[in-house]
């Protein structure tokens, strides 16, 4: 797993704007700050420090959330807990302590299918997945590659909308109309959002393995098997190479 070097993502506490995509995390992101609160998953538990006073941080609370936790994402509020089998959804309280609210099987109760790496990225009532078991048998079924759609505006009855069969996604990001997926296989999906339950393939930018992305303002970061590949999406219509570097 490669995860973003800005994978720490900082807003200010109980934000709950409609148009914040919270871009600013890589989707394999492990950690995040939400005000003076530090929150900090690992394969089975989520940890909540006050920050208040760096040199000396409290632990507010610990709890545990499930098995083979893999990434954290917030959004409007809410803390997106990403793992092997489901996806699991965190209000905050107002220490920010998180409390759980709902949880999503991606599999039937009898299927042994939980070899795969499931980051998270939001937007308004959508929460977009992917799941990925690097081409390989995962116990019965063979490779799982999908984006998956769901719709989280009702906590109490979380849907899965919509799936896209895809070679073997990675990482994803928000832009402002599209959502850009790494494949390892493939390069970067650009799916158009114009129904957000239903991301049509725009365009795909070959040539390499990529593994996660990160958009700021107007810059995609792309974080590949190689190297680290910086693209303008001022106009995502007209995605423009500007940087390529070599990693390693």
């Amino acid at each position: 797993m490669i995860s973003l070097p800005w994978a720490c993502y900082h807003d200010d506490f109980g934000s709950k704007d409609s148009n914040q995509s919270n871009s600013q995390v890589g989707s394999y992101s492990t950690m995040l700050t939400i005000g003076n609160n530090l929150y900090l998953v690992n394969a089975t538990s989520i940890s909540t420090y006050n920050i208040s006073n760096a040199s000396n941080p409290v632990l507010l609370n610990k709890q545990e959330v499930g098995f083979d936790i893999e990434s954290l994402y917030h959004h409007e509020g809410l803390l997106l807990i990403g793992s092997a089998l489901d996806m699991f959804i965190f209000s905050l309280d107002s220490r920010g302590v998180p409390v759980r609210e709902a949880s999503e099987a991606y599999f039937g109760t009898f299927d042994n299918s939980h070899c795969v790496h499931d980051p998270i990225v939001a937007r308004g009532s959508h929460a977009y997945v992917t799941l990925s078991t690097e081409l390989e048998i995962c116990w019965w079924r063979v490779g799982i590659n999908e984006l998956r759609v769901y719709d989280i505006s009702d906590l109490e009855n979380v849907s899965h909308l919509n799936t896209n069969n895809l070679s073997n996604p990675k990482g994803l990001a928000l832009g402002k109309e599209k959502l850009f997926v790494c494949d390892a296989v493939d390069g970067l999906y650009v799916f158009d959002l114009s129904d957000p339950e239903k991301p049509q393939l725009d365009q795909l930018l070959e040539g390499f393995s990529a593994f996660d992305a990160l958009v700021r303002n107007h810059l995609l970061i792309v974080v590949a098997r190689d190297r680290l590949l910086q693209f303008d999406i001022s106009d995502e219509n007209n995605i423009l190479l500007i940087s390529e570097f070599e990693l390693g």
